[in-house]
């Protein structure tokens, strides 16, 4: 017995992330939600600096509501609210949407299909397709109704409001599959 020895060596090297003590599922999480934020980068980027330049009748395309609205449904009321919460202020301190009621009717929209989807209909492109075209359209709306109470806008620009809706909505295809792929990345944590 006096060869073998009592305890095993360290290792002379170790990685950077068993050093921080993260799982695998934890890397894979936080991954995930980077490539959340990466996607919706890239939508405002894509909004404000391509499509904004093009308008039909006045309107032009929101992709980053249509993108919190997307993520949010499809990773559920929980950590989705959160989301939804803290890239509406994101969103905000970008200047594009039309001011602090913005964030708060994204953030309460987000919450609302998604627990109507989570309640009423089954996971999948229907349901997301539904709930993000409706939150689109009540985001639009509301904005209409607060522009209009506030005098920065007049009555007859009701159909830009509701054309930017429908061209908003009109990405959710695009987007869902995109979407999908990285929500798969960290695991299932609940099955419906």
């Amino acid at each position: 017995m006096i060869g073998k020895r009592e305890f095993r060596e360290d290792r002379p090297y170790s990685s950077f992330w068993s050093k921080l003590y993260i799982t695998k599922k934890q890397r894979r999480s936080i991954l995930k939600w980077a490539l959340y934020g990466v996607l919706l980068l890239t939508l405002s980027l894509l909004q404000d600096v391509v499509l904004a330049r093009f308008s039909l009748y006045g309107a032009t395309t929101e992709l980053v509501p249509v993108g919190i609205f997307l993520i949010c449904i499809l990773e559920g009321g929980e950590s989705g609210s959160v989301f939804a919460l803290i890239s509406a202020i994101v969103y905000l301190f970008t200047g594009t949407p039309g001011g602090v009621y913005s964030m708060v009717f994204i953030t309460l929209l987000s919450i609302a299909v998604t627990i109507f989807r989570q309640a009423y209909l089954q996971k999948g492109f229907g349901a997301a397709l539904m709930c993000g075209a409706a939150a689109v359209f009540l985001y639009q709306l509301l904005e209409f109704v607060i522009a209009l109470f506030l005098g920065l806008t007049i009555l007859s620009r009701f159909g830009g409001f509701m054309l930017t809706a429908a061209m908003s909505a009109v990405t959710i295809p695009i987007l869902y599959p995109i979407a999908l792929s990285i929500e798969s990345i960290g695991g299932q944590t609940w099955k419906e």
